[in-house]
């Protein structure tokens, strides 16, 4: 390869790259906190918190692992709940922070705690977890227990009929 040729294909190389960048970066996608949340250095409860975030704030999403999602902000980056985060069409402007004075508007949401931000690959992926299930039965409780407690905090009962 001559020296000529080979420069055309360092610059092709280089060019290419660029763009795959300039793409990549196009189609990050933004994400705006829906309440405040602390986000953390790894995506599990207990882990150190990188920062305290407040409603509004602005940030990009950089992966995702389940129900996490990584989110680099301009106080750090770190991993959060997906369902604490409003999802933007990729290449959409970065939310602002709303100003403190300004009333939050917001429409009608609907979420699912613990399925949104699952997808396919996701849910082939997820195991039985007997552990998990234990330390879910220790919330458990009887019916009479349940209505002794309502009692003591002042509930009464309510008859409520099934939709049709």
């Amino acid at each position: 390869m001559s020296g000529r040729q080979l420069l055309l294909t360092l610059f092709h190389a280089c060019w290419l790259l660029v763009l795959g960048c300039g793409q990549a970066a196009a189609q990050q996608q933004q994400a705006v906190l829906e309440r405040d949340a602390q986000l953390l250095a790894e995506p599990r409860n207990g882990a150190a918190v990188v920062a305290t975030l407040k409603q509004g704030a602005p940030g990009e999403v950089i992966a995702r692992k389940g129900a996490w999602v990584n989110l680099k902000t301009p106080a750090g980056t770190g991993w959060l709940f997906s369902f604490n985060v409003r999802f933007q069409e990729a290449g959409a402007p970065a939310a602002r922070a709303p100003a403190a004075s300004a009333p939050v508007r917001r429409g009608p949401v609907t979420a699912t705690i613990g399925i949104r931000g699952l997808d396919a690959e996701d849910m082939r992926g997820a195991r039985f977890d007997a552990a998990q299930m234990g330390l879910l039965d220790q919330y458990a409780t009887s019916k009479q227990d349940s209505e002794k407690a309502a009692r003591a905090s002042g509930l009464t009962p309510a008859r409520v009929d099934y939709f049709k």
